[in-house]
Order: structure tokens, then C-alpha cells, then sequence
């Protein structure tokens, strides 16, 4: 019987009915949650200030002779680890030696020690044997970490299918041209399939396509899912003989809705079979849906790479869905994906997000200049920064939008633009309007984006006004005119690393930036910290309160650590990093002096992902001064002297950037 696409879209409404009724629920309780929480951090003139919290306090390591070795890293409750070293990190009472299972530990002046370990699969017993001068007997202790054991691979003489590692596990809409990988653990030389709805999915072992994949015309893998087939075998790097993989396409015929996905392995004439309770659907007809928080993460796949964050009242047309993730489409072959507690579904038939943008307007207010595009509603975007001498602009991607632009205003009313060198606009693809933002050689200050009613504003931000109001015979004042937000990393529960006696990161952290503060204002600066005493204070306020604060600049001040599989004696000195492109030269100057004055190993100025670096409305840069679990960097920021200097380079790397021109 041919399905018509009336009927199809029959068969999909009950499906997208129960998906609008879930969405309404949470919606309603986020709506409900929304009037206590604050107003989105996008817009500096709205976030919050930061709550009053309760210090926490901490017991310190005291050593005496009964009990001379404290070990801080590994602690009780350590994770089963996944590398093939770690390390053992602690402190001795000065004056004696130490041993781990019968190998020498190098000591500092202090006592403190890193000392790394190899792994075997399974338990690990360290035996430190701590020996000090004139004492009658050794002082000895046990620490334990446990390597993650290899999954054992199934017999090839079993008839079986395990039920760890199947995937997919998370239920999924989909559309045409998307693939579906299956993979599971099976039987080693069995014949392995998948039935989904009435479809067969032919699986391989890993070895056999990875053999395959170099016959260059050989048979047994599909051309047209090559490119896939390529991402597995980046993902499973280690033969495995009872590992099966298998893709499928679906196809435009293909219509189901919550079918579960049914494993089948053969051999020797007997068959076992397992099914999962994983929902997968076909979506025909998309839906609408638009945001319901400002400040709305935006994500190029479920749980990976960030793009601009949208506010509230975004509409979108989505396409399908993996568990909580819901895809939406920006263009023909581009979608993002949006988290379902932030978006509400409208109803089936609702038209989809299109706007005609007529013209380009610049006004100003006291934060910068404003570069505004009126629509007849809100539309997702993207905006892209360039830095530099040869391109310095910001370009605004709008999807969904079509030109009928006569009018570009390139400055306010009122007279000349102070930023905005030109602004143009183009139409490179169907339903993406682009405006080029063209700014004045210097460097770029901050940013952020907001729609008031449906005019998409982009707030571009003046330079500070540095105003050096020393008088004859009194000391200059060069960062008079800069606000400026200290961030001491961690706090409260969240302590950060540890070091060899006992301190923690956020306790450091806080020294070093309180010293920072003061250092700062003797230079002129206004100072504002997110936290001045041993507080929680979560991520998303320490950027609402920097926003809030109007600041210029953003440094979050912290102290590194290493994952297990690295040598803390091998790999320490400072670094920074940052985010977005106008952060860039900021980065390099404040590292490069702490490099200089603290005579620390040069680790580099680093693009991260990092919460406090992803601001756009000002500079923003996070500086590790120094390594936690290195014994002489970590005596080094546990004295107050050396803090001084710390946070004097940081001073001096910024009395050199404003320096610049």
C-alpha cells in the first residue's frame, strides 16, 4: 500500500503529540524555576550580583614523628585508572628519607614529593617506607590504585551476545540520509545481523572491515559509508576479535516509529538473538519549537563543541532527536543540537522560522556601539570574530533570513562611528543573511548579542578610558579608568588540586588573587572579585557578576595539576588561556611575564574550552601560575613572598599590553 505523505503525517502526529506534552511539563516547571533564577548573563545590564555563601574550613596537615608521611594524592575513593602510570604525590617530616616498594624518592627542601608509578592491570600495593636519622625503626605505610582491567573477549566456542557495549542505547528520531551505527560484542567467527523493522543490517567484525578498508576496490564495505566507517575505526583503536559493526542509511521510503533494534548472531547452525529497548523513529514531517532561556547552549553534536548561545524566543525547525538531545536544522546540511529543557515545541503545522531582513542600522549607547537588523521575528544565528591587522571584524551568520536590504546605516545618527569601520551585507546561501561587520584597526574590546522585541542587536564595546591622574611629584596611576574582574578559580566543596601537604588550589588561588587585587588598585584599576573568602560560587555567577560589572577584562587566577599517566616532575610551569580571538594578545602578554619574572618552563598561551574564558562582553583570559603537584612550584605558592611576585608579573604583564599600541 503507498504511504501518501497525508497519511505519513498521520502516523507521525501521535508520535510528536507525546513529544509536545512531555515538552510542555518541562517547560511549565522551567518556566516556574525561571522567575527565581536570574535574568541571562548575555546581557551586562540585567545579570545578578553574587549571594552572600558560608566559608568552609579546613583542617591542616600537621606531621609529627608517630605520624611522618601524609599522602595527597591517591586519596580513599580514587577511581580505577585508565593509563598505565600515576603517580603518588606527599609530604615527609623534614630530615629523614623515603622509599616507594624499595626505590629512592627524590625530596625537596621542604619534604614534599610526586613520585610516579608504573600500572598493572588490577590492584597495585605501594609500600612507603619513610627512614629518618636516629630512629630506631622505619616508618611505613601502604597506599593502593587500581588500573581499569581489559573487558575479556567472548569465546569463540560460546554462543552469545553481551549485553554490555550494544549500541545504540540512546532512543533516536532520525531523517532521511542519516546513518544509524550498530555495534555490539558477539561470538567471535559468527555470522552477525541486525533486523530493524523489517530491515537486515549486515554487521562485520572489526578486523575483517579494517582489512577490507585497505583493499581499495575490494568488496564488503559500502563506498558511499566509507567516511563513517573511518570515524569507527578512529574510535575503536584496539583489535578486538568478538567486536561487530554495521551502518545503515535510512532511506527515503523508510517510515517507523519507537521500532527496537534486534541483534542476531549465528553459527554452527544455532542462533541467539537480543533485543534492545532503544526507540528509533523516523521523522517525516519536522516540527517547530523556539527557546525558552536566554543564554540557550547551542552544540555542533550531543554533548561536543559549543557555538553562539541564542536567547529566549529563538524559533527553530527540528528534525530528530538522541535522548534528551533535539537536532535542529540551521540550513540544508548544517544542524545543531539544543537540550529539550530548553526548548518548547509548537504545534504540528506551525510555519517554519523565516524573516525578510529590509535594512542595517548602527546607533550607540554608554557600553559601545550597536549594530541592529530588524526582523519580523527571532532567528537563530552565529556570530564569527576576526582579529588582526589585515581582517578585523565580526561577522553575523542569521539562518532562516532572506535580503531585501536598500538601507545600511554604517554610524550613528549623531556622527562618526568610534568602532565600525563599514558594515555589508550578503546572501550567500538560501536563508542565510550574513552581515559583515568591518571595525578600525585596534584590538576588539567585547561583544555580545540580544534581540529587543525582534531586532537583533549586536553591542560591540568601546575601549577603556584609561586616564593617568597622577599629580606633579605623586606616583602615576597608568591603569586609572580600567574595571577589571579577579577570579580566584574553585572554592568552598569544589577545593581544586591538592598539593604534597595538604593545600588546596582554591586556597592559593585566592591568596594570589586577593595580592593581585591589591597590586592592581595601588596601579589605578577598580577591581571586583567573584569571591574574597573560601565560598562556593558556581561558574555561571562568576561570569554574570563579571558581565554585570561592566568589566573590561576577566582573569581567572589558578594552579595546575596533571591526569594520571604524566610525570608531575617532567611537565610544569605556567600558562594560559582563552577562548575567543580578542583574548589572544592578552594571553600571550600576561603569560610571558610570568615566564620572565617567576623563571617558570614556558607551556604556552592555549585556545580551551573553558567557562571562564567563553565570555564575549569582555577579555577574558584564565592564567595557571604554577603547578599544585610539583614539589618546588608548589613551595613556591604556598610562601607569601613568592605570591607577591606572582601577582606583581600579572600587574606587569598588564601595565605591558596597555602599553601597546
Amino acid at each position: 500500500m503507498t504511504s501518501t505523505p497525508e497519511k505519513a503525517l498521520e502516523r507521525l502526529v501521535p508520535f510528536s503529540l507525546r513529544l509536545l506534552l512531555l515538552f510542555l511539563c518541562v517547560c511549565q516547571l522551567n518556566a516556574c524555576k525561571a522567575q527565581e533564577s536570574p535574568d541571562s548573563p548575555e546581557n551586562p545590564e540585567k545579570s545578578p550580583s553574587l549571594k552572600k555563601q558560608t566559608p568552609i574550613k579546613r583542617v591542616k596537615v600537621e606531621l609529627t614523628e608517630s605520624n611522618p608521611i601524609y599522602v595527597s594524592y591517591p586519596q580513599s575513593g580514587t577511581n580505577a585508572i585508565t593509563s598505565s602510570s600515576s603517580f603518588i604525590i606527599g609530604s615527609v617530616l623534614p630530615g629523614g628519607s623515603l622509599s616507594i616498594n624499595g626505590k629512592a624518592v627524590s625530596l625537596n627542601k621542604d619534604g614534599f614529593f610526586a613520585h610516579t608509578v608504573p600500572l598493572a592491570r588490577g590492584i597495585n600495593r605501594f609500600q612507603l617506607l619513610y627512614t629518618r636519622e636516629g630512629a630506631q625503626n622505619p616508618y611505613s605505610t601502604f597506599v593502593q590504585l587500581v588500573r581499569e582491567k581489559l573487558r575479556e573477549p567472548l569465546s569463540a566456542s560460546s554462543l552469545v551476545i553481551s549485553s554490555e557495549g550494544v549500541e545504540p542505547r540512546d532512543d533516536r528520531a532520525l531523517t532521511a540520509g542519516d546513518i544509524i551505527e550498530f555495534s555490539c560484542h558477539a561470538t567471535p567467527g559468527a555470522a552477525v545481523y541486525v533486523e530493524l523493522a523489517g530491515k537486515k543490517i549486515e554487521m562485520a567484525s572489526l578486523a575483517s572491515l579494517r582489512a577490507k578498508a585497505k583493499e581499495r576496490n575490494g568488496p564488503g564495505i559500502n563506498r558511499g559509508l566509507e567516511a563513517a566507517y573511518g570515524q569507527i575505526f578512529q574510535r575503536f583503536p584496539q583489535q578486538s576479535p568478538d567486536l561487530y559493526l554495521g551502518l545503515y542509511r535510512i532511506e527515503n521510503s523508510d517510515f517507523f516509529t519507537n521500532s527496537h533494534p534486534r541483534f542476531v548472531v549465528t553459527k554452527g547452525g544455532k542462533n541467539t538473538s537480543l533485543t534492545l529497548g532503544t526507540n528509533i523513529s523516523v521523522v517525516k514531517q519536522p516540527l517547530m519549537a523556539h527557546t525558552i532561556h536566554d543564554d540557550t547552549i547551542v552544540r555542533v553534536a550531543p554533548e561536543l563543541a559549543r557555538l553562539t548561545p541564542l536567547p529566549a524566543g529563538v524559533r527553530l525547525i527540528t528534525d530528530g532527536y538522541q535522548k534528551d538531545n533535539i537536532r535542529c536544522l540551521y540550513k540544508t546540511g548544517k544542524h545543531v543540537w539544543i537540550k529539550r529543557e530548553d526548548l518548547q515545541f509548537e504545534p504540528p503545522g506551525a510555519p517554519a522560522p523565516r524573516a525578510v531582513c529590509r535594512s542595517v542600522q548602527v546607533d550607540k549607547d554608554d557600553w559601545g556601539e550597536i549594530v541592529s537588523i530588524p526582523m519580523s521575528q527571532r532567528l537563530p544565528f552565529l556570530i564569527e570574530q576576526t582579529v588582526g591587522a589585515g581582517a578585523n571584524k565580526l561577522q553575523v551568520k542569521i539562518y532562516g533570513a532572506q535580503s531585501d536590504t536598500d538601507w545600511v546605516y554604517q554610524s550613528p545618527a549623531d556622527g562618526e562611528a568610534r568602532l565600525i569601520e563599514d558594515v555589508a551585507w550578503k546572501q550567500p546561501d538560501d536563508g542565510v543573511y550574513e552581515i559583515d561587520i568591518a571595525l578600525k584597526p585596534g584590538r576588539q574590546w567585547g561583544y555580545f548579542a540580544e534581540y529587543k522585541e525582534n531586532n537583533l542587536n549586536l553591542h560591540i564595546k568601546y575601549p577603556p578610558r584609561l586616564v593617568d591622574n597622577g599629580e606633579k611629584g605623586r606616583q602615576p596611576r597608568p591603569l586609572q579608568g580600567l574595571v577589571i574582574c579577579v577570579d580566584p578559580g574553585h572554592g568552598g566543596l569544589e577545593s581544586g588540586a591538592l598539593g604534597p601537604s595538604g593545600v588546596c588550589e582554591a586556597e592559593v588561588n585566592l591568596a594570589i588573587a586577593k595580592k593581585f587585587k591589591a597590586a592592581l588598585e595601588q596601579e589605578g584599576a577598580t577591581v571586583f572579585m567573584t569571591r574574597e573568602e573560601d565560598i562556593d560560587v558556581s561558574l555561571n555567577d562568576r561570569v554574570a557578576f563579571a558581565r554585570d560589572k561592566k568589566v573590561d577584562l576577566l582573569i581567572s587566577v589558578h594552579n595546575n595539576a596533571l591526569p594520571d599517566g604524566r610525570d608531575p616532575l617532567k611537565e610544569h610551569g605556567t600558562s594560559t588561556y582563552r577562548y575567543h580571538p580578542q583574548s589572544i594578545e592578552l594571553a600571550r602578554c600576561l603569560k610571558n611575564f610570568m615566564v620572565k619574572e617567576l623563571q617558570l618552563p614556558d607551556l604556552g598561551a592555549r585556545y580551551q574550552n573553558l567557562a571562564l574564558c567563553r565570555p564575549t562582553a569582555m577579555q577574558a583570559v584564565l592564567v595557571e601560575v604554577a603547578f599544585m603537584v610539583n614539589p618546588d612550584e608548589y613551595s613556591n605558592l604556598i610562601n607569601s613572598q613568592w605570591q607577591n611576585k606572582a601577582a606583581r608579573s600579572l600587574v606587569n604583564g598588564l601595565l605591558s599590553y596597555f602599553a601597546r599600541k
